[in-house]
C-alpha cells in the first residue's frame, strides 16, 4: 500500500477560498429563453436529433439562425462539442457523405466562430476521409492534427473512433510506409503510436497475468473481449470465504452446487436471471469477465426488443408473465403501427417546414428510436407504473380516494424518461473502442495499488482524464415539453390499442361471455379544487397485477462489480468500467451539479474522491453458510427472518355485528381491512424484492464482489448497486462477508464474541457483560452454525423448539456470526483461524454526538459516550425513562392520555423520535414515528393495545413529552439547532444587493413607461391619429415577444432565491435543493398537463430551507469523518467498510480502526466548525440583504406638541421616495409575495400618510418639553459616546430620550438667545446709524446744497457702510456662533431600529407599550419595513467539554 504523499491534505487549507455560487449566465441567452420558451441548450438538443434523423440542412438552419440572433450565447453555449456532431453527421450522411461541406465547416469553425478544434475534432475527420477514400485529405488532417498539438495517442481515445475506425487508420499507414513515399514519416509515427497503445494493453494483461496463478499453480484463463486482452488480477478461490467447518466444506459445496432456487415467476427476477446467465456460463476472469458482464447486461436489457421485432408476437419474452404477457402480446403489432405511422407524419412535417411545427419539433426526437423499442417501453413502463401504484408506490394519486389509478402527469413523465435513457444508452455503448477501456482499466489497477492515494498522483491522472474527456451534456437536455408531448402520444397510443378480456352475463340469454374492452381509460378527477387527469386500469388488470407483478425491472448495468471500479478522477468519471455517470445523486435542479462541475475543474475533490476508491475497493464475498439456510428457507415458502412467504392466507377480518350501529366498532374494522389488504397486495413485492437479492447472492457465490460507491448532495457515500449491498436489510449483510481473510489473534476474538452480542441486541451491556453472554450462550451458538434451518422450522413444529439465532435483533448477521465464531473455536488455534466476517463498530445517536462535540457540552457527551464511562450509555433509555416519569406524574392528575400508556412505552417507541430530533423532526413528525409504533403493540392474544381512534391523541401527548425531555437533556445541542435553523432563515429570505436595485429599477422603470405610454395615448388621441405597433413597443418593450414570460420572471425575481450553500470539513460545497419550482402548461394529444419548468428561476422553499438545514449539516460532519476513517484505515492497510455512522473491519483490526475513528473524530472537531461556518456565511452572503420588520424608537422629544411624528413635507417626501420605495418592497417581499400576482410599482407608493414609513424629522414647540422619566435629563452632546443598541439597547433608547431633550432644550434656549442678541444689537445698530445720519444732516443745512430729507436711518442712502455699523455686525455674528457651540441643536446618529425578532416577535402595539413602560421610556415604536445587511447571529456558547476524552472513551463506538 502506497503511503499518502501529505496526511493534512485531509482536510482542507486553512485559506477561505469557496466555490462560487455565482454561476454566470448571458443576457442574449436568457433573452433568448424569454422570447423562445426554451433555453439555447435545448435549441441545440433540437440540433441534435436533427443530425441523428439525418436532417442535416434543418440542424445547421437552426445553427445559424441561433448564432445570428444571439452570438455572445452561442460563443459560449456551442462549444467545440457541437461543431464535432455537425461534422460527424456531415461526414455520416446518406446516401453519400458530405465530404465539401465537411471541410468548409471546418474552415469556419476557427476564422467564423472561434473554435478551437480538439482531438475529437480531427479523429472524427481523419477516420470520416479515411472511409471515404481520401486519403491525401486524411494524411493532410494528420499534420494539422500535429500543428494543433495534439497527438496519434489522443486521437486513439477519442470515444468518436471504434476499433474499426483504428484498425482503418493503422492500414492506411501500413500502406503509406510500404510505399515509402514523403508521407512515410508520418505513417511511422501513426504506427509507433498505435503500437506503445498496443503495447500498453499488452502490459496490463501481462502484469496481471503474473498475478493470476492461483495457490495450487494453475494460471487462470485470459480471453479476448471486444479486442481487449485483458486477464484477472488474482484467481478467485471460494474455499477462502467458506466461513464454515473445514469438514464441511466439500458437502456444503456439492450442496450449493446442486441447489435449485425456486424464483419468483415474475418479469423482473426473469430479467436479471438472463442478466446473471452471463456470471454462471462464463470461465473469463477478471476484468474480461466484468466488461462482459457490463456490456451483455445492457445487451440483455435489449434481447426482449430484439425478439419483438423478429417475432411480432411475444412484447415480454424475458418474463413469463402468463396473462398479462398473452394480452400484452396482442398490443404489441398495433401499438408499432400507431408508432410509425406517427413517425412518418412527423417526418413530413419536418420536411414541409410550414405544417405542424410542434409535430416537426417533437417528432425529431420521436424519431430517434425505431418503433419497436418505443412500443416495448411504453408497455412496460406503463404496465411498472401502475403496478407500482397498486402497491402504494410512486405516482398514485395520493390524494384520491382509489389507489388504482396513477397521474397522467407521472406516467408521460415515466415513459419520455425511459425513452430518453434508452437513445442515451444507446450513444455510450457505440462511442467507445479498446483504447479507451484499456485507459480506465490501467487506472482502475493504479487505484488498487493504492498510487492513487498518492495526492499528487491522482491529480495528474485527473488533469489527463479532464484533457480527454469532454462534456458532452447539452445533447441529453431535452425541454420538459418535449417529454411530456412524446410521453402523453404514446399513453394515448396504448390506451388505443390495449384491450383485456371482460367476462359479463348476455341480458338476452343469460349466458356468461366475454368480450374485449378497453385495458386502459383516461379520467379525470378534482383534487384539491383543481382538475387532474388519470389512468385507471380496468379490473381485469388489476387483478393480474395482484397476482403477477411485474414491478421494480432491475437495471441491469447496476449489478455489482467483479473487480475494483474504476476510480473517481473526475465528477463523472468512476465507477463502472464502460460507463460514465456523476459522482452525486443530485436532486431538484441543477445548482449542485453546477457546483460540484466547477469543483471538479478546480480540482477541489481529491480528498472526497480518495474516500470513494477506498470505500469501493473493498472486496466482499458471499457466505456460503448463509447462503444454504437461505435457500432451505426460501424454497419451503414459509415466512422466516425477513424471508416472505410465497403465499398469504391470512383470512379476511369477519364483519362485527356492530358494525352498523357502533362507530368505533366500525373505524377499528376499517383498520383492520386495510391492514389485511396492504400485507395481501405487498406480499408478491416484498417476495419480488427478496427474490433479486437471493439470485444476485447465487450469481457471485463464487466471485469476488466489489460495490461502486457515490454520494448524495450532503457528502454521504452510498453503494451504487441498489439491489444488493451492505447497505441493505438484514439479510444482504447476513450474505456478506470479505473476500479477504485474516487471522482472528486474541483482540480479534473478544471482538467476535462482542460483535454477536451486538447483533442479538445487548448492544447496551458493558463489554464485560456482552462476552459472559455468549459465553453463556455457547451451546446454542453451535447449535445455530450445525443447524440453522432444522426440519421441525420448515414443517412449522410448534412443539419442537426454535433456533436460537431467530430470535436475534438481526437473525441473519447472528447467523453469520454464530458459524464464524464455532469455527473459530473448533480450529485447532482459534487466535490463528482465518476471519472473513465483518466486524461492526456502531455510534450512540450519532447526530447527537456531533452536537455534543461542536458544543463542547459535558452532560450531552456523556448521555452519547464521548466521555469515558464503565458501560455504555443509552440515551434512548434515558429519555424513555423521563417520559415515563412525566407520564407517571400526569397519572397523579388524572390525565387519560397517561392513564393510557402507563407502563406500556419502550425503548423502541421514543427511539426515532429522539434519533431524528436533532434531525429536524417536526413535531406532527414525530407524532406519525410514535403512532406506527402504537399500532404495533399487542397483547398476549394478539389483539391491539390501543384503539385506532386514541392513538393520534396519544402519539401527540408522547411526542410533545419528547421534546421536552430531550431539551432538557440536550441544551447546547438544541441551542446550535436553533442557530442553524435562524441563519437557514435568514438566507432563505435574503436577495443580493444588486438583485435589489435591479428590482427598484425595473419598478420605477415600468412607471415610467406606463406614463409615457398614458402621456402617447394622449396625444395621440388629441391629434386624431393612432400608435404603430412599433410605437407601442419602443415605449412598452415589456408588451413585446414573450411578455408573458417576461412579466413571470420580473415576478420571480421578487421573490426568495438563496439556497443554504456551505462547504464540508473535507472541501465538499453543498446547496440544498428545495426550492418551489414553477410550472407551465403544456398542450399534449390526452389533455393540459402541468410540468415544472426548471430553466425559469425558482423561488427557495424557505421553510423547507430552514427546517433541513441542522440534518442536512450534521449529516455532511458524519459524511466527512467516515471519509477521513475510510482513507486512513486504507492507508494503514485494513479492509474498511460503512454504513454512515457504522464502521466496520476484520476482527483483528478492530482495535487499529477504534483508535483511526476516535483520532478522527478529535481531528474534525479541533477544527473550529461553527466558527468557519459563520464565516463562511458572512463572506458567501456578505453583499445579501433581507427584509426585517423593526420598530423604529422616536423620542417624544422629536415628536409634535400633539405627540404625533411630523409628516414630511412635499420636498422631504420626494428626498425620501427611495426609501419609501425600498420599504413598501420589503414588505412585499417578506409577507405579500406568495400571494399577489404582481409586484408593487412606484404608482402604488404615492399619497400616503409617511408619518408609519417615513424617519421623522425633529419638531419644534413654542415651550420648553417636560422631562419624560426620570432617566430624561440635560446632557453634554459635545463629548457623548453613542451607545451601540446592539450592545446595550434599553441604553441605547434611554441615551435617545436624553439626546432627543437635550436637543430640543437647546433649541429653545438657543432661540431665546439668538433673539436677545438680535434685540439687543438691532437697538445698538440704530443708534449709531442714526447718530451719523444726523451729523450728515447738519452738514448739509450749513452748506445749504442739499435739499431736505428725512433724517431716519433707514432712509439714509449711503454707498458705503459705516465702520461702527460693521463692527457691530461682527460682534453680533461672533455672539451668535457662541450661542450655537454651547447649544447643541443638533446631532447625526442612526436612528435605534429594533428587529421583531429583539422583542420577542413584539408586533402587537400593546405588547411594546407595555414593554416600553416597563423600562421606563415614554417614546414611540414605528414599525418599519427595511432591507438590512444579512447578519448572523452570535454563536452560542460552548461547555467546557474536552474533546480529547474521545481517544478514551470505550463506548464512543462499539
Amino acid at each position: 500500500m502506497a503511503e499518502a504523499d501529505d496526511q493534512s491534505l485531509l482536510l482542507p487549507s486553512s485559506d477561505n477560498d469557496l466555490v462560487s455560487t455565482n454561476i454566470p449566465t448571458d443576457e442574449s441567452g436568457l433573452e433568448h429563453y424569454i422570447q423562445t420558451g426554451r433555453t439555447l441548450t435545448e435549441q441545440l438538443a433540437t440540433m441534435y436529433a436533427c443530425l441523428s434523423n439525418g436532417n442535416i440542412e434543418s440542424a445547421q438552419r437552426m445553427f445559424n439562425g441561433l448564432y445570428r440572433l444571439y452570438p455572445e450565447a452561442m460563443r459560449s453555449a456551442a462549444d467545440v462539442t457541437v461543431h464535432n456532431e455537425i461534422i460527424h453527421s456531415l461526414l455520416n450522411a446518406c446516401p453519400q457523405p458530405m465530404t465539401m461541406d465537411t471541410l468548409v465547416w471546418y474552415d469556419k469553425m476557427e476564422k467564423q466562430y472561434a473554435v478551437r478544434p480538439n482531438h475529437n475534432t480531427f479523429a472524427i475527420m481523419i477516420s470520416g476521409f479515411i472511409n471515404c477514400n481520401m486519403r491525401n485529405v486524411a494524411l493532410v488532417l494528420m499534420k494539422e492534427m500535429q500543428r494543433h498539438g495534439y497527438s496519434f495517442h489522443n486521437m486513439l481515445l477519442s470515444s468518436h473512433l471504434t476499433d474499426n475506425d483504428i484498425e482503418n487508420v493503422k492500414n492506411l499507414a501500413r500502406t503509406i510506409a510500404s510505399e515509402g513515399s514523403e508521407d512515410s514519416g508520418l505513417a511511422e509515427k501513426i504506427l509507433q503510436a498505435v503500437e506503445e497503445a498496443e503495447m500498453e494493453l499488452t502490459n496490463i494483461s501481462s502484469e496481471s497475468a503474473d498475478k493470476s496463478v492461483d495457490q495450487d499453480g494453475s494460471e487462470s484463463n485470459t480471453a479476448f473481449v471486444n479486442g481487449l486482452d485483458i486477464a484477472e488480477d488474482r484467481s478467485y478461490d471460494s474455499s477462502q470465504t467458506r466461513a464454515i467447518p473445514i469438514e464441511r466444506d466439500t458437502v456444503l459445496r456439492n450442496e450449493l452446487k446442486a441447489a435449485q432456487l425456486v424464483s419468483t415467476n415474475v418479469s423482473g427476477v426473469n430479467q436479471l436471471k438472463s442478466t446473471l446467465k452471463t456470471l454462471y456460463e462464463n470461465d473469463l476472469k477478471g476484468y474480461n469477465l466484468q466488461v462482459k458482464v457490463e456490456r451483455d447486461s445492457y445487451d440483455a436489457a435489449l434481447a426482449q426488443f430484439r425478439e419483438i421485432n423478429k417475432g411480432r408476437g411475444d412484447p415480454l419474452l424475458s418474463g413469463n408473465v402468463a396473462k398479462i404477457r398473452a394480452f400484452s402480446a396482442s398490443w404489441m403489432p398495433q401499438l408499432e403501427a400507431l408508432i410509425e405511422e406517427e413517425q412518418e407524419r412527423c417526418r413530413n412535417a419536418a420536411e414541409q417546414r410550414t405544417g405542424d411545427r410542434v409535430r416537426a419539433h417533437y417528432g425529431e426526437f420521436f424519431r430517434m428510436l425505431d418503433a419497436p423499442k418505443i412500443a416495448i417501453i411504453t408497455i412496460m413502463t406503463s404496465l411498472r407504473m401502475l403496478a407500482n401504484t397498486m402497491m402504494g408506490k410512486a405516482g398514485a394519486s395520493d390524494d384520491h380516494s382509489s389507489s388504482n389509478e396513477v397521474k397522467v402527469s407521472a406516467i408521460t413523465s415515466a415513459i419520455s424518461t425511459a425513452i430518453h435513457d434508452e437513445i442515451k444508452m444507446e450513444r455510450i455503448k457505440k462511442r467507445n473502442n479498446r483504447h479507451i477501456l484499456g485507459r480506465n482499466v490501467s487506472i482502475a489497477k493504479l487505484a488498487n495499488s493504492g498510487k492513487l492515494f498518492n495526492h499528487a498522483v491522482r491529480r495528474a491522472k485527473a488533469k489527463e482524464i479532464r484533457e480527454t474527456t469532454v462534456d458532452i451534456s447539452w445533447i441529453d437536455n431535452w425541454s420538459s415539453d418535449i417529454k411530456v408531448r412524446i410521453g402523453s402520444l404514446l399513453i394515448s397510443m396504448l390506451i388505443e390499442v390495449a384491450r383485456v378480456p371482460e367476462t359479463f352475463n348476455d341480458p338476452d340469454t343469460h349466458a356468461v361471455s366475454k368480450r374485449m374492452v378497453p385495458a386502459l381509460k383516461h379520467e379525470r378527477v378534482f383534487l384539491k379544487g383543481r382538475q387532474r387527469g388519470i389512468i385507471v386500469p380496468h379490473s381485469v388488470l388489476r387483478d393480474m397485477f395482484a397476482k403477477e407483478s411485474i414491478m421494480n425491472i432491475v437495471t441491469p448495468h447496476h449489478l455489482p462489480m467483479l473487480v475494483p471500479p474504476r476510480p473517481w478522477l473526475a465528477y463523472n468519471s468512476g465507477g463502472y468500467l464502460t460507463k460514465n455517470e456523476a459522482c452525486m445523486r443530485t436532486k431538484g435542479g441543477n445548482d449542485q451539479l453546477k457546483l460540484l462541475m466547477k469543483a471538479s475543474r478546480e480540482d477541489r475533490l481529491c480528498t472526497i474522491f480518495s474516500g470513494l476508491d477506498a470505500l469501493g475497493q473493498t472486496r466482499w464475498a458471499v457466505n456460503h453458510a448463509v447462503f444454504a439456510a437461505v435457500i432451505k428457507v426460501w424454497n419451503s415458502g414459509i415466512e422466516l427472518a425477513e424471508i416472505p412467504a410465497s403465499k398469504v392466507d391470512a383470512p379476511e377480518p369477519k364483519k362485527p355485528d356492530d358494525y352498523d350501529t357502533n362507530a368505533k366498532a366500525k373505524i377499528e374494522h376499517n383498520y383492520k381491512i386495510n391492514e389485511w389488504r396492504s400485507k395481501r397486495s405487498n406480499q408478491h413485492s416484498l417476495r419480488c424484492d427478496c427474490n433479486y437479492k437471493v439470485e444476485i447472492a447465487k450469481a457471485f457465490l463464487n466471485h469476488p464482489i466489489y460495490f461502486p460507491h457515490n454520494l448524495d448532495f450532503r457528502g454521504r457515500a452510498y453503494p451504487i448497486p441498489p439491489h444488493f449491498n451492505h447497505l441493505g436489510n438484514d439479510l444482504c449483510r447476513g450474505f456478506l462477508v470479505f473476500h479477504e481473510g485474516r487471522p482472528l489473534t486474541k483482540r480479534g476474538l473478544f471482538w467476535l464474541k462482542i460483535h454477536l452480542a451486538n447483533v442479538v441486541g445487548k448492544d447496551k451491556l458493558s463489554h464485560q457483560e456482552r462476552i459472559e453472554f455468549v459465553e453463556a450462550h455457547e451451546k446454542d451458538i453451535l447449535a445455530s452454525a450445525d443447524n440453522p434451518v432444522p426440519d421441525s422450522v420448515i414443517n412449522q413444529d410448534s412443539n419442537a423448539p426454535r433456533p436460537w439465532w431467530l430470535e436475534a435483533e438481526y437473525p441473519w448477521q447472528t447467523l453469520a456470526a454464530c458459524v464464524e465464531y464455532a469455527a473459530a473455536i473448533r480450529s485447532p488455534n482459534p487466535e490463528e483461524y482465518i476471519s472473513h466476517l465483518h466486524i461492526h463498530q456502531d455510534g450512540t445517536c450519532n447526530g447527537l454526538q456531533h452536537y455534543a462535540a461542536m458544543g463542547r457540552d459535558n452532560k450531552g457527551a456523556w448521555e452519547v459516550n464521548l466521555a469515558p464511562s464503565d458501560r455504555p450509555q443509552d440515551v434512548y433509555l434515558g429519555i424513555l425513562n423521563s417520559v415515563q416519569q412525566i407520564i407517571d406524574d400526569d397519572c397523579k392528575k388524572g390525565v387519560w392520555q397517561a392513564l393510557a400508556l402507563q407502563n406500556k412505552l419502550t425503548r423502541k417507541i421514543v427511539k426515532q423520535t429522539v434519533m431524528t430530533n436533532v434531525y429536524g423532526v417536526t413535531i406532527i413528525g414525530a407524532k406519525d414515528q410514535i403512532a406506527a409504533r402504537l399500532r404495533e403493540l399487542v397483547d398476549d392474544n394478539g389483539e391491539h393495545v390501543f384503539q385506532r381512534t386514541e392513538i393520534r391523541s396519544l402519539a401527540m401527548y408522547v411526542a410533545m413529552r419528547i421534546f421536552d425531555s430531550i431539551g432538557a437533556i440536550f441544551v447546547q445541542a438544541q441551542h446550535i439547532q436553533s442557530w442553524l435553523n435562524e441563519s437557514a432563515r435568514r438566507i432563505a429570505k435574503s436577495m443580493p444587493t444588486e438583485a435589489l436595485n435591479e428590482w427598484k429599477h425595473r419598478v420605477i422603470k415600468d412607471k415610467e413607461s406606463k406614463q409615457k405610454f398614458t402621456a402617447a395615448k394622449r396625444k395621440a388621441k388629441k391629434d386624431g391619429d393612432t400608435m404603430d405597433i412599433d410605437t407601442i413597443l419602443e415605449i412598452r418593450s415589456d408588451l413585446g415577444p414573450g411578455s408573458r414570460r417576461r412579466k413571470r420572471l420580473d415576478k420571480l425575481s421578487t421573490k426568495p432565491m438563496a439556497t443554504v450553500t456551505w462547504t464540508t470539513p473535507l472541501g465538499l460545497t453543498v446547496t440544498q435543493p428545495y426550492r418551489k419550482y414553477v410550472s407551465r402548461v403544456v398542450n399534449t394529444h390526452l389533455q393540459n398537463i402541468s410540468v415544472y419548468d426548471t430553466n425559469m428561476p425558482s423561488p427557495v422553499n424557505s421553510q423547507k430551507q430552514k427546517t433541513a438545514f441542522p440534518p442536512n449539516f450534521v449529516h455532511s460532519l458524519d459524511a466527512s469523518h467516515m471519509i477521513m476513517s475510510a482513507i486512513e484505515c486504507k492507508i494503514a492497510g485494513m479492509t474498511f467498510a460503512s454504513v454512515h455512522d457504522s464502521y466496520w473491519t476484520h476482527a483483528c483490526d478492530i482495535d487499529r480502526m477504534n483508535v483511526i475513528l476516535r483520532d478522527q473524530f478529535v481531528k474534525l472537531h479541533e477544527l473550529p466548525i461553527m466558527e468557519n461556518l459563520k464565516a463562511e456565511f458572512e463572506s458567501r452572503f456578505a453583499d445579501y440583504k433581507m427584509p426585517v420588520e423593526s420598530w423604529e424608537y422616536v423620542s417624544i422629544s422629536s415628536s409634535n406638541a400633539d405627540g404625533k411624528v411630523a409628516a414630511l413635507s412635499k420636498k422631504e417626501r420626494v428626498v425620501d421616495d427611495d426609501k419609501i420605495l425600498e420599504s413598501r418592497l420589503a414588505e412585499y417581499h417578506l409577507n405579500v409575495c406568495e400571494d399577489s400576482d404582481e409586484p408593487p410599482h412606484q404608482s402604488d407608493l404615492k399619497e400616503a400618510d409617511t408619518g408609519a414609513s417615513a424617519s421623522p424629522e425633529q419638531g419644534s414647540s413654542d415651550a420648553v418639553p417636560e422631562p419624560m422619566g426620570e432617566h430624561v435629563k440635560v446632557i453634554d452632546l459635545a463629548n457623548i459616546n453613542i451607545i451601540d443598541p446592539k450592545q446595550d439597547l434599553v441604553g441605547a433608547i434611554k441615551q435617545e430620550d436624553c439626546i432627543a431633550y437635550t436637543l430640543a432644550v437647546n433649541a429653545n434656549t438657543r432661540t431665546a438667545k439668538r433673539n436677545e442678541i438680535t434685540r439687543e444689537y438691532k437697538k445698538k445698530i440704530f443708534a449709531v446709524r442714526k447718530a451719523a445720519k444726523a451729523k450728515t444732516s447738519s452738514k448739509r443745512k450749513a452748506s445749504k446744497t442739499e435739499p431736505a430729507t428725512d433724517t431716519t436711518p433707514e432712509h439714509t442712502n449711503t454707498n458705503k457702510k459705516d465702520p461702527a455699523v460693521l463692527q457691530l455686525e461682527a460682534e453680533r455674528r461672533s455672539k451668535y456662533e457662541e450661542i450655537d457651540a454651547k447649544y447643541i441643536t443638533t446631532l447625526a446618529r442612526k436612528p435605534i431600529m429594533v428587529p421583531s425578532s429583539s422583542l420577542n416577535a413584539m408586533r402587537s402595539h400593546s405588547i411594546i407599550n407595555d414593554w416600553k413602560k416597563s423600562i421606563g421610556v415614554s417614546g414611540k415604536f414605528i414599525r418599519r419595513m427595511v432591507w438590512m445587511n444579512i447578519e448572523f447571529d452570535p454563536l452560542p456558547k460552548q461547555g467546557d467539554f474536552d474533546i480529547g476524552q474521545v481517544r478514551n472513551s470505550p463506548y464512543f463506538f462499539s
